[in-house]
């Protein structure tokens, strides 16, 4: 579903981070760890085209089957292949959380903004999915900070994506949500969405992910294996934990 090439991501044309070449395929979980500071919203915030790439390239092969370049990518295109959480508050200005949830439906309802029947059901089961059903008439600015983040993430799937970014999805999220999360993430998983993921809750990170992207303090990054979070001396490094 996504290919980096010899990726370089950064700020105003200045390399920051080095990502290793790498692939994530449809259904797979590609978590990415590190320290703050150490380019992980800068990574997610490049995929979804709100940055520029540095250097190299990221290459998505969209729903038609067509391999493109993220560099030369359309926005109309860029959103019906791939929507994104992040950490960003918004406002709700008056909207219901089915109407923010609806938002995610732009990219397919024309000049006119007409929701179809299709359109109305894909809603519905968005709201199903990430447990909103009972808010679906509640203004979203009376919602607790958690509601509010798993009404984002309904509105992120309604997008029907090929690729789904989360930027610390747990985030705002209680003990009993966080663990719905990681049913979601795996009924997304099996859906067939390739799902990238920045995130602190590092038991959710091994439990669910296909692959890690880890980015030290130095701003090092490679590619392991899920498993090596279990590795004390590992999480020192990562981290620069020196006491």
């Amino acid at each position: 579903m996504l290919e980096f090439k010899d990726l370089e991501i950064g700020y105003n044309n200045t390399p920051l981070v080095k990502i290793p070449d790498l692939t994530i395929n449809a259904g797979q979980i590609l978590s990415v760890a590190g320290p703050n500071g150490c380019g992980k919203s800068t990574l997610l915030k490049t995929i979804t085209c709100s940055l520029p790439v540095v250097g190299g390239d990221i290459f998505l092969r969209t729903k038609d089957g067509v391999k493109k370049s993220l560099r030369s990518i359309d926005r109309d295109t860029a959103a019906k292949n791939i929507s994104a959480l992040f950490t960003d508050r918004i406002k709700g200005n008056g909207l219901r959380c089915s109407d923010i949830v609806a938002a995610g439906r732009y990219p397919y309802t024309g000049f006119f903004g007409k929701l179809s029947t299709h359109d109305t059901d894909v809603i519905k089961k968005s709201m199903e999915i990430t447990n909103t059903t009972e808010l679906t008439d509640k203004l979203f600015d009376a919602l607790s900070d958690g509601q509010k983040q798993r009404v984002l993430l309904a509105r992120a799937i309604c997008q029907e994506p090929e690729v789904l970014i989360l930027d610390e999805p747990t985030a705002f999220l209680d003990i009993r949500y966080q663990y719905e999360l990681k049913k979601i993430l795996l009924e997304l998983k099996n859906t067939g969405i390739a799902i990238i993921m920045s995130i602190h809750e590092l038991s959710l990170a091994w439990e669910c992910s296909d692959l890690l992207l880890a980015i030290d303090e130095n701003h090092q990054a490679s590619v392991e294996k899920p498993q090596v979070l279990d590795d004390e001396d590992f999480i020192r490094r990562l981290f620069g934990i020196k006491a």
